[in-house]
């Protein structure tokens, strides 16, 4: 039996292995799916019951679900605590709002006819999460799918699959309050298992990943025409205005773009900042660099861990080895300063420019390499220079400018005074490569579902 090994990479010693899901074994797992009806004869709001013990599961395996995040993927134990906090609040957003979501929806109505929309279950949904954030991520994806009936074949990344299965556990205990046997499923294996699922008869599939892994799912997803949700890599740019408060500005992007050690999608990957008030605000970037300590993610001092994955923490270096081969500047940080370990300080670049890989492709890292402009439409260029568009934000006072400016800014979301997270009940998801499809509003919970016209002819 195949086994998955669990690297520390705080330490680079094996934290543990677990068994794959045996292939053969998979089919008869989606054939379980398959025959289990009685999550979609739930109404709405009894799935929402349900799911609703999870907050309290949640709270109370709060500790232990954040150490082993802080031992297999190296998140400090106060950045897995603020994971899982979010988690909770989306999961009670996403409970509420449901049964208003997929309600049947009255078209129009008169003597001779009525029209309805109705959103019922699709039936078997695969769901593939990444490893950066395996709490939220995953179950941002996992509880719409639940909540609107169907059931669900997950397969946590094959770097977090312990933290995968404490998850899991808190599945088997929403079983014993209603939740139905074959219902939730979790699967443990690598790309060849992810393949496997993809490839298998089931009827929707979501992917929160790279863009890499988000075009295998299309090719997989062919035969079979599944309906799908991508939600994949950014490259996220900030343009910041001359008459900005250059020190409120300076600590949200230098947080945005390095909280968990720079590896969420929606973080800082690039910033254009104007000419007159380039140099103060990276001074002030660098004010804020300094105040991170990075180190044992088991310490509750600690703000940043190392990367998550060898593959990461080597892409990080190629990325900053080109930059400064091309003429980049370290300013802060880029360093790795530890023997043992994927640590990298958090760090500044500058004279950057777009034949680097940092500005052009995603870093997924805690570097920050900041690009001077002289007008507006030099930063919107420059910006939207990129295969990617999940999120950008504009910094300025001029609200009415930064609103401009944003309508012409080519991303999912973009944000004014303000960078990174989504909102519930909001659409997220990106432009070009950034991914298909939306999650987390209305129109996106229904984009799980089988829209079904019924037309009455009244006689």
């Amino acid at each position: 039996m195949s086994k998955i090994i669990s690297i520390n990479p705080s330490t680079e010693e094996i934290y543990g292995e677990i068994d794959e899901t045996p292939e053969e074994e998979i089919d008869k797992i989606i054939k379980e799916a398959k025959k289990e009806k009685n999550l979609s004869t739930l109404t709405a709001e009894k799935r929402a019951e349900i799911i609703s013990h999870l907050i309290d599961l949640l709270d109370k395996n709060k500790d232990k679900i954040a150490l082993v995040m802080a031992n297999e993927i190296g998140k400090p134990l106060k950045a897995g605590r603020h994971e899982i906090e979010i988690a909770k609040k989306r999961i009670e957003a996403y409970c509420k709002k449901i049964p208003e979501f997929i309600a049947d929806e009255l078209l129009f109505e008169d003597n001779s006819e009525k029209n309805i929309v109705r959103y019922e279950p699709m039936g078997v949904a695969v769901v593939i999460s990444p490893w950066n954030a395996p709490v939220f991520v995953s179950l941002a994806s996992i509880i719409p799918q639940i909540l609107v009936g169907n059931n669900v074949l997950w397969k946590p990344s094959e770097y977090s699959s312990f933290t995968g299965l404490e998850i899991s556990k808190l599945f088997d205990e929403l079983k014993k309050q209603g939740l139905p046997e074959k219902s939730f499923q979790t699967i443990i294996g690598g790309k060849e298992i992810g393949k496997k699922l993809v490839e298998s008869d089931i009827d929707f599939v979501a992917l929160t990943g790279s863009t890499k892994a988000g075009k295998e799912i299309i090719k997989s997803s062919a035969d079979k025409l599944h309906r799908f949700v991508l939600e994949l890599g950014g490259k996220d740019p900030a343009i910041v205005l001359e008459d900005v408060d250059i020190e409120k500005a300076a600590k949200e992007i230098a947080k945005t773009g390095t909280m968990y050690s720079g590896q969420v999608c929606f973080g800082v990957e690039r910033v254009y900042c104007h000419k007159d008030i380039y140099n103060n605000f990276v001074e002030k970037c660098v004010e804020e660099m300094k105040k991170l300590k990075v180190g044992d993610p088991l310490d509750e001092n600690t703000d940043l861990g190392p990367l998550s994955v060898k593959f990461q923490f080597e892409k990080v270096k190629l990325h900053i080895k080109d930059a400064l081969e091309k003429g980049a500047r370290t300013i802060y940080g880029c360093e790795t300063p530890f023997k043992k370990g994927y640590f990298i300080t958090p760090g500044i670049l500058t004279n950057v420019n777009h034949s680097m890989l940092i500005m052009k492709e995603e870093t997924f890292g805690p570097i920050l390499p900041i690009m001077k402009f002289e007008t507006i439409e030099e930063a919107i260029k420059l910006a939207n220079d990129s295969d990617y568009g999940l999120t950008a934000s504009v910094w300025t006072k001029n609200l009415e400018k930064g609103q401009k400016i944003a309508e012409k800014v080519e991303a999912g979301t973009v944000e004014i005074n303000r960078h990174g997270m989504s909102k519930a009940g909001y659409p997220w998801g990106g432009f070009k490569q950034s991914g298909i499809g939306r999650i987390y509003s209305k129109e996106a919970i229904r984009s799980l579902t089988n829209i079904k016209h019924i037309w009455t002819i009244k006689t």
